[in-house]
């Protein structure tokens, strides 16, 4: 539903081009509106099979406990999580370790180590983060991906504040959620902001339905972020926008650098209790992160 605003359930290789590529937004709302973008920085993925991503770019975080969500995963560093396919994609794996009992499931070493330590975990999985590598402030940034399958899936694609490595905390440091899925509703996705006056617990923003499951094919989720304002885009198309006017200025924290997340959870607040007790394995697909200055704003920030 284009431009309506809902309430939704918390989620919470730099490359230089000389040239700029004009870039038709949203055609079918206004076939009269172009913009410049101008390709900045970009990840797209390319290493060798097993290659993990690159650590000047990403780092991992690592742990379970839930996450503030009651999530069943338990984040890694190991390449069995993370890593790239060798066709130009990186493939976020959620590998399944115990059932709903508790019982360990498989071998893999390590595990045992795993579910002393996190009783609940039920898989393992992957969150990467530019935090202290990278970041940027406005323009638009985008990422093509094939989302996963299965009831109890939670993928994100997100960002928040700088100053939050500041020790200013959530929710004043403000988060920005591009794209979050949840399995057991395989046709639709959501798109938020996060801030100090948005309902707590919850956030304002979007909803994107599809004809079908996201999980059948690639799709491209972005935003457009500029100075007082976001628009959230699919596949080209603007599905939404909310602004300053709608959080108040106190409330919009969003002129400022802010860093990605990407990750892929299991079970918890948004996705649901429930996870589907014969899913043994699910993969979000990453074909590519694209950042682009947009008729001439938007900036990298290193470190």
């Amino acid at each position: 539903m284009t431009n309506k605003k809902l309430i939704l359930a918390p989620a919470s290789l730099f490359v230089a081009l000389s040239i700029a590529l004009t870039f038709m937004v949203n055609p079918a709302a206004d076939a009269a509106s172009k913009k410049t973008l101008k390709l900045l920085w970009s990840d797209e993925f390319n290493g060798k099979k097993g290659t993990l991503p690159s650590s000047k770019t990403w780092s991992r975080e690592m742990g379970g406990g839930g996450w503030g969500n009651s999530e069943r995963q338990y984040y890694t560093n190991t390449a069995a999580n993370a890593s790239m396919d060798g066709s130009g994609r990186l493939v976020i794996t959620a590998n399944r370790i115990s059932n709903d009992y508790g019982d360990q499931i498989g071998e893999v070493p390590g595990t045992e180590d795993i579910l002393n330590r996190c009783s609940e975990c039920q898989f393992t999985s992957a969150r990467m983060k530019t935090a202290r590598n990278i970041g940027f402030m406005y323009g638009r940034i985008e990422a093509r991906m094939k989302l996963p399958q299965g009831i109890g899936t939670w993928p994100a694609f997100w960002m928040l504040g700088g100053d939050l490595l500041d020790g200013v905390p959530w929710p004043e440091c403000g988060e920005i959620d591009i794209m979050e899925y949840r399995g057991d509703m395989s046709d639709q996705s959501t798109s938020a902001i996060h801030g100090p006056t948005t309902p707590p617990g919850s956030g304002l923003g979007t909803r994107f339905s599809n004809m079908i499951p996201l999980s059948d094919g690639f799709h491209t989720f972005a935003i457009e972020w500029k100075k007082n304002s976001i628009d959230f885009i699919v596949d080209g198309r603007v599905n939404g926008t909310v602004s300053s006017q709608d959080t108040g200025s106190r409330g919009w924290v969003f002129n400022q650098p802010f860093f990605l997340i990407l990750n892929l959870a299991m079970g918890g607040t948004y996705a649901g209790e429930f996870i589907d007790p014969t899913l043994n394995q699910a993969q979000l697909s990453v074909d590519y992160i694209r950042y682009y200055s947009v008729n001439g704003v938007g900036k990298v920030v290193k470190g």
